[in-house]
């Protein structure tokens, strides 16, 4: 009985527990990703733990990706702006290595996976 009454507590206790959702989009690029609360968002903090500025990171870089694909097939000007406005933020987590010398867009283009990677962390 007591195993019952714990399992059904665990249950409520995790359908209770709200879910976020973030999105960054621009055109027909969406990518959607996971926000923890506050609460939980605090209990991380210090604890090398993924948090929701890395997230929000991560999904700007995959839409980036999209949109360089997009691009690909329809070269749309506002797309290519979008593109430009993403790989020239100064992020967080996803440094760019700046240099004196400019970066042509097809370079950029050419080296998507590389430059836009969302999966890796750069220090």
């Amino acid at each position: 009985m007591r195993i019952i009454c714990l399992f059904s507590i665990l249950i409520i206790q995790f359908s209770c527990t709200k879910k976020y959702t973030g999105k960054v989009s621009f055109k027909s690029c969406h990518i959607k990703y996971d926000v923890l609360d506050k609460k939980k968002e605090q209990l991380i903090n210090g604890q090398n733990m993924v948090g929701n500025q890395w997230r929000f990171e991560s999904a700007k870089q995959e839409l980036a990706l999209c949109l360089c694909e997009e691009y690909l097939k329809n070269k749309d000007e506002d797309i290519k702006q979008k593109i430009l406005e993403i790989y020239q933020e100064d992020l967080k987590f996803y440094h760019r290595q700046k240099s004196f010398k400019k970066i042509d867009f097809d370079s950029i283009l050419q080296n998507r996976k590389e430059i836009f990677d969302y999966r890796i962390l750069v220090d």
